[in-house]
């Protein structure tokens, strides 16, 4: 759907651009062609008035024959008869226009174009005295050169014109469409990952009641089909919740009910409630950097975002590694920072590392459990809260997830 809206608003824009251009073009031609007019008509009457007309009303028809112009001057009594003119006079023979005569007799100056001999002339009779014009043709070579090359420059840069208004139109229509093109591509990944995380619970759950089902069973055993369906059920409104969130994500920071926290005091329940994973994998836990620091945050949610993050540690930990828990708070900023033993990443899972339902490969290969969802959750939490989340690992297979918020401002929120 995104790509036929993205060609045909292409085809859209760059119709307009040429459009548009054509018109720019159009309106410099009738420009261009007005003002080499314009031009013209001040020549000629500058000519008129401070040359040729000057020796006509003088009668100094001698010093006007001998002047070699590339303009025509003729002189005409009032019934049109050639009296004299510029240097070879008599063999301009371009017929007299008897209407313009009359209306520079009556003092009025008019201008008309005239083809004559193959060439075009723009032409004008002024008054010289009560019995006699004068007519200068001007020959208009010069322009209509000018206006061939303006056309065929013209034309030589329409192609051009074409490409880029379409490179141009398509750059644009990219970039207007990128956000909706991302949030139609994140809805179709969200759909078919919401698909797939509850088919497994849901088959669970029907499965054991189908087993359940079967025969006659004794108390026990339908309070342990109970219990298997009640487990799934907690998995599917954790995901739900989860993809609640997920679904927010893109458009709007969480609304949030700030207090003030031990965040201190919050992660050590944190790290308590997951005590009996950790004394399985033998992991060591080093908790001495961690400050009794208070902060306003929504307490609910910064919990999960915390506790997100520690349960992938412990998860991702390998047996008998180490997790190292740092909170800290000076006049700038607060810092939480988790850093555990890890098995390594590869650049395209460290570019990842946020992204929904995204899991490293060694994660798979171990069949260690989880959905990607809670590191993009994590992120989403400690951005609607104003922070900032990074990840790195170094050459000691250390991972290090470090969390910062600037105290010196208010939180800022901001999308991810």
């Amino acid at each position: 759907m995104i790509k036929p809206t993205q060609r045909k608003l292409t085809f859209i824009f760059t119709t307009i651009v040429i459009v548009f251009n054509a018109l720019v073009l159009l309106i410099s031609f009738i420009t261009f062609n007005r003002s080499l007019t314009r031009s013209l008509k001040n020549h000629i009457n500058h000519d008129v008035q401070d040359e040729y007309l000057a020796y006509a009303k003088n009668g100094d028809f001698k010093t006007l024959e001998e002047m070699r112009e590339h303009e025509y001057f003729q002189v005409f009594d009032q019934e049109g008869k050639l009296i004299s003119g510029t240097y070879g006079f008599q063999f301009f023979n371009l017929p007299v226009n008897r209407d313009l005569i009359a209306q520079a007799l009556s003092g009025k100056q008019k201008y008309d174009t005239v083809d004559y001999n193959n060439e075009r002339y723009l032409v004008s009779y002024v008054q010289v005295d009560d019995q006699n014009v004068s007519r200068v043709a001007m020959p208009l070579a010069a322009i209509l050169a000018y206006e061939r090359n303006f056309v065929n420059l013209s034309l030589l840069m329409m192609p051009v014109l074409l490409v880029i208004s379409f490179l141009v139109s398509r750059y644009l229509v990219n970039q207007a469409m990128k956000p909706i093109a991302d949030v139609f591509a994140f809805h179709e990944n969200f759909s078919s990952n919401v698909t797939h995380e509850l088919r497994s619970p849901l088959a669970s759950l029907k499965g054991n009641v189908e087993v359940a089902l079967r025969k006659e069973r004794s108390i026990d055993d339908y309070r342990e089909t109970l219990r298997l369906g009640l487990r799934e059920v907690d998995r599917m409104v954790d995901m739900i919740n989860n993809l609640y969130m997920l679904a927010s994500s893109k458009f709007r920071p969480l609304d949030l009910m700030k207090k003030e926290t031990n965040l201190g005091s919050l992660i050590r329940k944190i790290v308590e409630a997951r005590r009996p994973d950790i004394i399985s994998k033998k992991l060591s836990i080093d908790m001495t950097g961690i400050d009794e620091v208070k902060y306003s945050c929504d307490h609910a949610l910064m919990r999960r975002a915390i506790a997100n993050l520690i349960d992938n540690a412990v998860k991702y930990t390998p047996e008998g590694g180490i997790i190292g828990l740092e909170l800290h708070r000076d006049e700038q900023r607060l810092t939480l920072t988790i850093s555990n033993t890890c098995d390594g990443f590869n650049r395209e899972e460290m570019k990842n590392f946020f992204q929904p339902f995204s899991r490293g490969q060694n994660a798979i290969q171990r069949g260690i459990d989880g959905k990607g969802l809670g590191l993009y959750i994590a992120r989403y939490i400690v951005k609607s809260h104003g922070g900032e989340i990074t990840v790195k690992t170094t050459s000691d297979r250390l991972c290090t997830v470090e969390i910062t918020y600037k105290t010196s401002s208010s939180s800022l929120l901001k999308l991810i």
